[in-house]
């Protein structure tokens, strides 16, 4: 038995305690109960013995929370007093409309029978709409309030039905879970025989729903088909809220364990689904993906409150919050990738306010809670029954405790893989630019690899399941653009509007995208794919390559559709769309604008309000035809002027408003091959200098010419200033790019992946890598004199107009041949010699090494040298001054090529360079013949330890 202590604690602080109630385990709630009941009694607390487990819990006995009674969803009796004080503090503004629309129904009377609409929506809402006045009821404990709140339970009780005709769906679902709630949260305020009414009637509905979803098929009556299409929100939307009434029930009726373990094995293959998605994303579109968590986390926090289950999908929650947060569109309730089946009007329903703040407490992400302000600032808050549930969830799951993080340290690029989509941002202010593309796998890549593979938990032979995507659009490759709070490039929203045609994509004569028909067979789905086969994003440069192929799988025929867009921040896009096939085609290119559409010589214009522009500027090809309609949104179709086998669309998507459309730049095809493109894009009367694009289509193993350009990688950009000075530089998987008119070799690196942007001010140069580390890489760079790389400042070697690097910072290295060499030097085979032995320093070959240092400190010189005896092995060696006599660099004998430190005969030991910061000058002479050397480098040992003695000299 432990000590024990008596003191007594303010009431405002023991409920302070509780706050961290809706984070814990059943177990950790309900010693706090105790804890914070003795508090307030004023009585003992058990303190723990030294070498006890109260921390852990292991010396309490297992208890479950239905051994306390009702309430236990959500909440206890012994919560309602903090309940009460967050309504009046913390969650204010959250309660205020709860309560309002509360006190409004109290004017109303429920119907005493199923309602004459008899549809989806009326069920849906009722059961929804319960669960407003029970909480209310519980909380303000105002006896109108309550009332009405038990006459609405009582008359559903008697419904003779709980779904459209009888069927075991949604609206059975939504009935179940509010009448559950209901129950558990009014179970203090009823009579024993309300209490035996409601309780059967619930009881008897859970038990259809799980003889739909465990026990039989029929779809005709029940409409069941859901029971095995674990993509699907109807699943687990009835599995859940079956799930939900057995813990409400559970110790009142003996069917509630089996429905229990029937949703938590359900749930249990949503788990493996949404963590397999990994990246927070769902096909259907984020409408239904906040009706799908929505519904299933009162079933999964009450499991786990409760029973001490935890089957969140963790990995997919923490994901989801930067899902919604890219997605964000400044002062709008509207997202960035609104794909998949939705009205407008939806928009955010189901209150994805409630699902970031869950995400925001469970993770203590400051950034959901940043998100969630934003909708909510962008919605206002409505006091009607499509928005009231959510905000009672959202109260329950709301800590004001997270700290706000705005998100003004996040990149501005997001891939999302799973659903193959990519989010560009400017920024996350109202006057910022958003861009989106889609193209991946119908269902998205985890759940369509495991189903057509017939993997985990897809048994589709023994169980019939389905791999539902009728949500989905056909809209691969669709590009939306959304600027200063106006949609700029949208497609043509609304529920059921799937086809290819309706959205910013491409029609080959005239049909769209392939949809699988039989979505219980793997076959008809297989190769029906897209992909995004590459991205790259650098401060100033983002690019997507995507893959739809698959998708046209219903064109015979087909040999390539893929889609390239480069965004050169913050002004434009390039958007370069490869299409192939063996036969002639008509392919049209399609762009929905947000207002009016017109044709401006060969650019594609759109119209929206406050003057916002989008201009598409049509560089290839240079012979087309377009034709303007409204399908819902005011678009554009171009083609060429007759059917091709192939063809490439080359445009420059210019979001601007109406002062800059005048001066919007000039684009011109400079170069189309089978291999790669040049496009330049100028800048009129702004004195803004050009850009060089070159973007390669078709991979080889050898360099690609593309007009002025040989380069062998996927994309790069040439950026010049009005005089002609380099200003910007971009270049992704390649080694070298090369202007051949100018003799200028732009950049070269020993990474094929290699991504590299430099940008050039004055005479400072900062370089963005991302690669292999100790990346060799030269860039064309005159007059430059200080490097930062990655925000570090940086070492590098000059030779000529070029500068050589490598991407490690403490240590950089360059080939023997990047110097000024001299005879009887020799390079050969990327090594340097000297057949004869020269014992003065000036009778021998010179290679000299400018090279630039970020910092002051000690440096230690090393190289690959290769002395095969003793009679050649050796040279002369010094820093910023020619060598003397006595600096005699002796190497011990190698085999072959070998790395060895820079060293002095009279010193002995290894050589240490103390150097100031700036330009230096490594001197190396010959001595000995056939003594060779490789690579130089040079390593910083200690930063900052400077002398009073000139600049190279040395201890």
């Amino acid at each position: 038995m432990g000590r024990y202590t008596h003191f007594i604690m303010p009431l405002d602080t023991a409920y302070a305690k509780l706050q961290f109630f809706h984070r814990k385990t059943f177990l950790q709630r309900k010693t706090a109960h105790l804890i914070v009941t003795l508090i307030l009694l004023g009585l003992t607390i058990p303190q723990a013995s030294p070498g006890s487990a109260q921390g852990k819990q292991a010396s309490l006995p297992i208890l479950t929370r239905d051994e306390l009674g009702h309430p236990r969803l959500f909440f206890e009796a012994e919560d309602i007093p903090y309940l009460q004080q967050k309504a009046d503090t913390t969650h204010a503004a959250i309660w205020q409309p709860i309560y309002t629309y509360a006190t409004e129904l109290v004017k109303t009377s429920p119907p005493l029978s199923t309602p004459s609409e008899n549809d989806l929506e009326t069920f849906r809402l009722a059961g929804n709409q319960l669960i407003v006045p029970a909480f209310t009821c519980v909380v303000s404990a105002e006896p109108a309030i309550c009332t009405a709140a038990k006459q609405y339970l009582l008359a559903y009780a008697t419904w003779p039905q709980w779904d459209k005709n009888d069927r075991r769906d949604l609206g059975l679902a939504h009935m179940l879970m509010g009448n559950a709630l209901a129950y558990d949260w009014l179970h203090p305020l009823l009579s024993e025989p309300e209490r035996r009414l409601v309780r059967e009637s619930l009881a008897d509905r859970a038990s259809d729903m799980y003889a739909a979803g465990a026990l039989q098929y029929n779809d005709e009556r029940w409409q069941n088909w859901w029971r095995n299409s674990y993509i699907q929100n109807h699943y687990s939307t009835n599995t859940s809220a079956l799930g939900l009434v057995g813990l409400a029930l559970l110790g009142e009726d003996s069917r509630a364990p089996d429905w229990i373990a029937h949703a938590q094995n359900n749930m249990t293959k949503s788990q493996q689904l949404l963590d397999g998605i990994g990246d927070g994303t769902w096909h259907e579109g984020i409408p239904y993906q906040n009706y799908a968590l929505t519904m299933m986390l009162p079933f999964l926090v009450n499991l786990r409150d409760i029973r001490g289950v935890d089957i969140f999908p963790h990995d997919y929650l923490r994901q989801y919050s930067d899902w919604r947060l890219w997605n964000l569109l400044p002062g709008s309730s509207e997202f960035a990738l609104p794909y998949g089946n939705f009205e407008t009007s939806w928009n955010n329903d189901y209150g994805p306010q409630s699902l970031l703040r869950f995400v925001a407490s469970e993770y203590q992400d400051g950034y959901a809670e940043w998100t969630a302000q934003q909708i909510t600032a962008a919605m206002g808050r409505r006091a009607d029954r499509q928005t009231m549930p959510w905000y009672v969830f959202e109260f329950l799951y709301f800590d004001p405790q997270i700290p706000v993080l705005i998100p003004t340290d996040r990149v501005m690029a997001r891939t999302f893989s799973d659903l193959g989509a990519v989010l560009w941002r400017t920024g996350w202010g109202s006057e910022d630019l958003v861009f989106g593309l889609k193209s991946g796998t119908y269902g998205g890549r985890y759940a369509f690899d495991t189903f057509t593979r017939q993997l985990p938990p897809w048994n589709c032979t023994a169980l019939g399941c389905e791999f539902n995507i009728g949500h989905e659009h056909d809209d691969n490759n669709g590009f939306y653009i959304w600027r200063a709070g106006q949609w700029l490039a949208p497609e043509s929203t609304g529920y059921d509007r799937y086809e290819t045609a309706l959205h910013n994509t491409l029609l080959i004569d005239g049909q769209g995208q392939y949809r699988p028909q039989d979505w219980r067979d793997p076959s008809d789905v297989q190769g029906s794919t897209g992909s995004l086969a590459a991205t790259a994003n650098t401060s100033r440069f983002n690019l997507v390559v995507a893959d739809t192929t698959g998708r046209y799988r219903n064109t015979v025929g087909i040999e390539n559709i893929t889609r390239y867009v480069l965004f050169v921040r913050p002004n434009y896009l390039i958007m370069l769309d490869d299409v192939a096939a063996d036969a002639a085609h008509e392919y049209e290119w399609i762009v929905h604008f947000g207002a009016d559409a017109s044709i401006d010589g060969n650019w594609l214009r759109g119209d929206v309000g406050d003057g916002q522009i989008l201009g598409v500027g049509v560089a290839s090809p240079q012979a087309f035809l377009t034709s303007i309609g409204d399908d819902g949104r005011p678009y554009v179709r171009m083609r060429p002027a007759a059917p091709v086998a192939a063809v490439r669309f080359v445009n420059l998507l210019y979001p601007t408003d109406k002062n800059g459309w005048d001066a919007r730049p000039i684009i011109t095809l400079d170069d189309d091959t089978d291999e790669a493109t040049l496009v330049t894009v100028q800048w009129e009367g702004k004195g803004q200098g050009r850009d060089d694009i070159v973007i390669r289509h078709h991979d080889t193993a050898s360099s690609s010419v593309a007009g002025a350009y040989t380069y062998d990688g996927l994309a790069a950009v040439v950026s010049r200033r009005a005089d002609n000075d380099p200003q910007r530089l971009f270049m992704y998987r390649g080694r070298s790019l090369l202007e051949r008119t100018t003799g200028i070799t732009w950049v070269t690196t020993d990474d094929p992946e290699s991504l590299i942007e430099a940008v050039y001010t004055g005479q400072a140069l900062s370089v963005e890598v991302q690669g292999k580390t100790n990346t060799m890489i030269t860039l064309y760079a005159p007059d430059v004199d200080s490097l930062a790389v990655n925000g570090t400042p940086h070492p590098f070697v000059r030779l000529g107009d070029s500068i050589t690097f490598s991407s490690t910072v403490t240590t950089f290295a360059w080939a023997v041949d990047q110097g000024a060499i001299e005879p009887p030097f020799k390079t050969s085979k990327d090594s340097l010699m000297q057949t004869t032995e020269t014992l003065s320093p000036g009778d021998g070959g010179k290679a000299s090494y400018r090279f630039y240092l970020p910092e002051p400190g000690d440096y230690l010189v090393t190289a690959l040298v290769d002395a095969p005896n003793d009679g050649s092995n050796s040279f002369f060696v010094n820093i910023d001054a020619e060598p003397d006599p006595t600096m005699i660099w002796d190497i011990p004998p190698t085999k072959g090529f070998e790395e060895r430190a820079v060293s002095w005969r009279e010193e002995g030991i290894q050589q240490i360079f103390r150097l100031d910061q700036g330009e230096h000058e490594l001197i190396i002479r010959g001595r000995e013949g056939n003594a060779r050397l490789a690579q130089i480098s040079i390593e910083l040992l200690s930063s900052g330890l400077m002398m009073a003695s000139p600049a190279g000299e040395h201890d």
